[in-house]
């Protein structure tokens, strides 16, 4: 019998038993395990950020934060919480879920819980206040689209530089750009969702050395019409010593490491409008990319674990901003991450 074309293989390599979540702890001291999905639907102009992650000084906790982006000025919903979920559920915090139903091919999520809403401004001017809840719920499917990017791959390719060891996050980390679907119900109001977007797992330990951490950037997107992507994530201390840098681009289902020529840094507080520019360089030649921020969310790690809500400059380790962006590639457009942190000084704003 004559079989049918066989599916890309997108794993790079990486076994499929790393796409599930561990059910025991490692042993290791803060040993966390998290998963992330970001996407934005242009067509409805909302963005989300899906965090789920252990809490590392006790691996049976998880801990779902999340972000959405609410169109035009009207802000944004958000929350954290914290379960002890059965070994059969993980990863799953109290209202975030993430299930992966086919290795490396298809991850869903689901969210079903209460937000809070706060302004572009309240984001900007220090820790969100609690406030009135409202309920929202999301079902989505991603489907992967392009090979997944494993950082310690990326960083001992002929383009990288660092290494994972020297994280304060994690040790194993990777990432996949998707497409998806599905529905979102926000304000009372259920419609279609449909954008591409980003995914990523990481293991290790998390929040031992954060006196290490001075920012970063992580960008991504894909590109549907040309079939294309590009990822880069560059982390340095704050003395500026760059601990790993790492970029790629996919083009015809084949991933290719690059290296990172220009990438943007987190200098100042704004929710919307900063333009910026990325060069990659791979044996494909120069890459360069441009990038419209359509949405830029803040929060502020907490000594010695935890993120806040909200940017306050007198947070011990700095200012972290996920966001989501408009990107131009050789007249190519999509909508992908725009993820940056530094230590800012009072005024950045």
């Amino acid at each position: 019998m004559q079989q049918g074309p066989q599916s890309p293989d997108l794993s790079s390599g990486l076994e499929p038993a790393r796409e599930y979540a561990l059910t025991g702890a490692s042993g290791v001291e803060r040993f966390a395990e998290n998963f992330m999905i970001v996407t934005y639907d242009p067509k409805i102009d909302v963005g989300l950020w899906l965090h789920l992650g252990t809490w590392p000084d006790d691996f049976g906790i998880y801990e779902d934060q999340v972000i959405i982006s609410l169109p035009g000025d009207e802000g944004q919903l958000s929350m954290y919480a914290y379960r002890r979920p059965a070994a059969e559920e993980r990863p799953a915090g109290a209202n975030l879920r993430l299930r992966c139903v086919e290795p490396f091919k298809t991850w869903t999520a689901s969210f079903d819980g209460l937000v809070t809403h706060s302004s572009d401004e309240e984001m900007r001017s220090g820790r969100l206040r609690d406030g009135a809840k409202e309920l929202a719920r999301i079902e989505l499917t991603a489907t992967m689209q392009a090979p997944v990017w494993d950082a310690h791959q990326s960083a001992t390719s002929r383009y990288g530089g660092g290494s994972m060891e020297e994280q304060v996050w994690a040790s194993s980390h990777y990432q996949q750009l998707y497409t998806v679907e599905g529905t979102v119900t926000l304000r009372g109001k259920t419609q279609p969702f449909s954008g591409t977007g980003m995914r990523d797992h990481s293991r290790g330990r998390r929040g031992h050395g954060m006196d290490q951490w001075g920012g970063h950037v992580l960008a991504t997107a894909w590109f549907p019409q040309s079939r294309r992507g590009f990822g880069l994530q560059r982390m340095w201390t704050p003395e500026g010593r760059i601990t790993l840098d790492t970029a790629f681009v996919t083009v015809d289902g084949k991933l290719h490491h690059a290296g990172i020529v220009e990438a943007p840094k987190l200098e100042r507080l704004r929710n919307r409008g900063e333009q910026f520019t990325v060069k990659l360089q791979s044996d494909l030649g120069l890459h360069e990319l441009r990038c419209t921020t359509i949405r830029t969310h803040y929060a502020t790690p907490q000594k010695p674990l935890g993120m806040a809500f909200g940017a306050d400059f007198d947070g011990p380790y700095g200012i972290y901003a996920p966001g989501h962006g408009h990107w131009l590639w050789d007249g190519d457009e999509s909508y992908g991450l725009m993820e940056r942190s530094a230590r800012l000084q009072r005024g950045s704003a």
